[in-house]
């Protein structure tokens, strides 16, 4: 707690350091003319009455202090790089949950080449530790199972992409992803219902996805276009840490490895002549099979508008449906239904409201799912802001009402860049 109080203290003299124009204009160090080193950080306190997303609710209230550096060079030259090291640090305010305080990262780069010829790259790496369950359950994994503990994971995410110009209205990109996981830190517990202790990954297994997406677009129109997008994946099971109990030893995997390959047709742009409506579609087919067995095949679409209603105020609407691979261990069919609004009350304040329905069909359990958000952005300098948000989660799962669940969650946030 001690830390968190030094962290407001210190965003509170900023702000008014800030006003006093005691501090020099950022970034915080300035190497030469083209590399900037900022300070990023956030405190924030969270209030939230499902902690486990459990249907035996447990609230907590937890404080949040995430110090942070940001490198830029070569901001709006051909060649740039974005590096971002942050630790998060976790303190609740019950002592029950005392062996739950803990410190998480997150790392990401970016390296971008764009010199303006036929040929651009792009190249993005991210680290990132979480501790949550909404987004298991939401894969089918037993509420139940999980219990009153939180499953942590470090997700790592690394992703290249070539786009080439073949000519003045034709482009084409080649690119490769990988992605895994790691559960960290497994909680042992006692199984209610046979009484055995297990670890709370005892029933996950990780997941190792290689990407190939290739796309080729035709601009049509001045601001529109069409293409084609493939894209092959190879996701690898492995076990999750586990539990050996009584010289029990751990389930044979079901499956070992999942392919995938998506085929479909592209538009991109400015859909209406007023330039208010634009939107990115994606529609085709899915076709995925486990350990070279026969293919199932699926049609899977994303659709993304964003909408101007007046100068204040715009929305959007985003739709999609696709197979992915679950940490159950199989497949995961996914339709969502995204609508935000978003309202710019005044140049430093803004008010944003989204909902979201999600039903997921993973191995014969289907869990539906209702989030709605509200939040709001206050921007007090150039260096300061504010947040504050509300997030109500309702997860249903028919088959396992023991997993069905909602939470209700406020946060209030400060972030200072400098």
């Amino acid at each position: 707690m001690s830390r968190f109080l030094v962290a407001a203290s210190f965003l509170t003299f900023a702000s008014v350091a800030q006003a006093a124009n005691w501090l020099p204009s950022s970034p915080l160090i300035q190497i030469g003319d083209d590399i900037d080193i900022f300070f990023d950080s956030t405190a924030a306190l969270e209030v939230t009455d499902n902690l486990f997303s459990g249907s035996a609710k447990k609230a907590a209230t937890d404080w949040t202090v995430t110090p942070g550096l940001s490198l830029e060079y070569g901001k709006d030259s051909a060649f740039s790089v974005n590096l971002s090291a942050k630790r998060t640090y976790i303190y609740f305010n019950q002592s029950e949950f005392s062996n739950l305080q803990d410190s998480r990262d997150a790392l990401t780069a970016a390296i971008r080449f764009a010199d303006g010829g036929p040929l651009s790259l792009s190249l993005d790496s991210s680290y990132r530790v979480t501790a949550r369950n909404d987004d298991l359950i939401q894969q089918g994994v037993s509420g139940a199972t999980l219990g009153a503990t939180l499953v942590r994971q470090a997700s790592y995410s690394h992703a290249f992409k070539a786009n080439y110009k073949l000519t003045e209205k034709m482009r084409a990109g080649l690119g490769y992803a990988n992605s895994y996981n790691q559960y960290i830190n497994p909680t042992a517990q006692v199984d209610a219902a046979s009484g055995v202790t297990i670890y709370n990954t005892n029933s996950l297994s990780v997941l190792n996805t290689k990407s190939m997406p290739f796309d080729l677009d035709y601009q049509a129109f001045e601001k529109l276009s069409f293409g084609v997008a493939l894209v092959h994946d190879v996701t690898d099971y492995s076990a999750a840490p586990y539990f050996h109990s009584a010289n029990v030893a751990r389930p044979a995997l079901t499956h070992q490895q999942m392919q995938k390959d998506f085929a479909g047709l592209t538009m991109k742009g400015q859909l209406t002549e007023s330039g208010k409506l634009n939107g990115v579609i994606k529609a085709g087919y899915s076709r995925y099979n486990y350990d070279g067995g026969a293919y199932t095949n699926d049609p899977s679409y994303s659709v993304s508008l964003s909408h101007a209603l007046t100068e204040r105020i715009s929305q959007s609407l985003t739709l999609s449906r696709d197979i992915t691979a679950s940490s159950t261990n199989g497949q995961s069919l996914t339709q969502s239904y995204i609508y935000g609004l978003s309202f710019s009350a005044a140049e430093d304040l803004s008010f944003n409201l989204s909902a979201t329905k999600s039903d997921a069909l993973s191995d014969a359990v289907k869990v539906n799912t209702m989030v709605y958000n509200l939040g709001a952005d206050y921007k007090y300098t150039a260096h300061i802001s504010f947040q504050a948000g509300y997030n109500f989660t309702d997860s249903k799962t028919p088959s396992a009402p023991a997993s069905s669940y909602n939470s209700n969650t406020f946060t209030l946030s400060a972030a200072f860049r400098y």
